[in-house]
C-alpha cells in the first residue's frame, strides 16, 4: 500500500514513516521545500521524498497527482504555540489554510483513499481540574493560534466528511516525546542537558521551567503506532484521543532524567521558561482509542527518557 505522510521528516513523522517501513508498505514523506532530511538519513534509500509548503495548493495537488496514495496521514504544522502567538497568520495558513488546499486536491482528484487529521490535546485550551480527565466531548477551548488553527483544522476534517462522505478519521495526540524531538520541548530539552553534562560540555546544571506542571506523557513510537491502527480501523468521521492515561509533574521527569547522569547536578530554575495560560494540570482517556482499534501505550516514561538522552549523546558526538 502506498502511503503519504505530510511531515513525513519530523519528529513524529520520522517515526511514523519507520514504523510503516518495517509494515511493507510504501512511504512518500512530504517535506517542506527548505525542510532537512536528517531524522530520515537512516532510511532515506528506502522513501519516496517530495517537496511541497501546503500553502501552494498548485503544487499540493501535483504531488497527489504524481504519487496517488491509498493513506494520507497529515502532520505537516508549525507547531509552537509560542511562536504562533507571534505569527498568527502564518499559523493558520499552514494549519488551516494547508489542509484545505490538501482535502480540496484529493476530492478534486476523487483518490480511493483515507486521511488522519492529526490535531492536538491543546485544543481543549487551559482546563479546570473537575474537567479532568479530558474525553472527546470535552469543550474545545483553544488558547493560542496554533491550538485555534487545529481546532479549526478539525472543523474542516468533519465538514469534508458530513458533506462529501470523505473517509477522515481525527486524532488528539497528548504530549509525546522520544529520539528526535526538537530540545524546545521539556523533555528532550532535559534530556539533552544532562547528555551534555555527561559528556563534559557544560556544568553540572539543569535548567528548567515551572516544575509543578502535571501532563500526560507517551512515546512517541506508541502514538504513531495509534495513528496507523486509527486510520485502518478507526470510524471516519469519528476523534480518538491518544494518551497514557497519566500524569506526571515535570519535577518527576526532571527526577528520572537526573538519575541518567553519571554525577551529581543542581538545578536551576528559570522564569523564561514558564508559560503564560498554561493549566497546571491535563491528562486524558484513551478509552475510545482502545475500544476502537485495541490501541494501548507499551513504553515507559523511563525507557522513553532513557533513549531520548542517548539520542542526544549520538547526536553531540557526531
Amino acid at each position: 500500500m502506498k502511503v503519504l505522510i505530510t511531515g513525513g521528516g519530523g519528529f513524529a513523522g520520522s517515526h511514523l514513516t519507520e514504523y510503516l517501513l518495517a509494515q511493507g508498505q510504501e512511504v512518500v514523506a512530504l517535506l517542506a521545500p527548505q525542510e532537512e532530511v536528517e531524522n530520515l538519513n537512516h532510511i532515506l534509500a528506502r522513501v519516496r521524498v517530495e517537496r511541497a509548503d501546503l500553502r501552494d495548493a498548485e503544487r499540493l495537488s501535483e504531488v497527489l497527482r504524481e504519487t496517488s496514495p491509498q493513506r494520507i496521514y497529515h502532520l505537516a504544522a508549525l507547531s509552537s504555540p509560542v511562536e504562533s502567538l507571534q505569527d498568527p497568520r502564518l499559523t493558520y495558513e499552514v494549519n488551516f489554510v494547508g489542509t484545505l488546499n490538501l482535502l480540496l486536491a484529493w476530492r478534486q482528484l476523487q483518490m480511493d483513499c483515507r486521511l488522519l487529521y492529526v490535531s492536538s490535546s491543546d485544543v481543549y485550551g487551559p482546563v479546570r481540574e473537575e474537567d479532568l480527565p479530558l474525553r472527546e466531548d470535552t469543550p474545545l477551548r483553544p488558547a493560542n493560534p496554533y491550538a485555534g488553527s487545529k481546532a479549526a483544522g478539525e472543523m474542516l476534517a468533519f465538514q469534508f466528511w458530513r458533506s462529501y462522505g470523505m473517509p477522515i478519521v481525527r486524532v488528539r495526540p497528548f504530549n509525546h516525546t522520544g529520539p528526535r524531538q526538537s530540545s524546545n520541548f521539556v523533555c528532550s530539552s532535559l534530556a539533552r542537558q544532562v547528555a551534555e553534562i555527561d559528556l563534559g560540555l557544560r556544568p553540572p546544571i539543569v535548567s528548567v521551567g515551572n516544575l509543578e506542571i502535571k501532563r500526560d506523557f507517551s512515546d512517541v513510537r506508541d502514538i504513531v503506532r495509534g495513528y496507523h491502527l486509527l486510520l485502518e480501523k478507526g470510524t471516519p468521521g469519528e476523534v480518538y484521543q491518544l494518551c497514557s492515561g497519566h500524569v506526571v509533574s515535570i519535577r518527576a521527569v526532571l527526577q528520572i532524567v537526573c538519575a541518567l547522569v553519571s554525577k551529581g547536578v543542581q538545578v536551576a530554575v528559570e522564569e523564561r521558561g514558564m508559560r503564560a495560560q498554561e493549566a497546571p494540570a491535563a491528562w486524558g482517556d484513551a478509552t475510545k482509542a482502545r475500544n476502537a482499534v485495541g490501541w494501548t501505550p507499551e513504553g515507559t516514561l523511563e525507557a522513553t527518557l532513557q533513549d531520548l538522552k542517548i539520542y542526544w549523546e549520538e547526536k553531540i558526538r557526531t
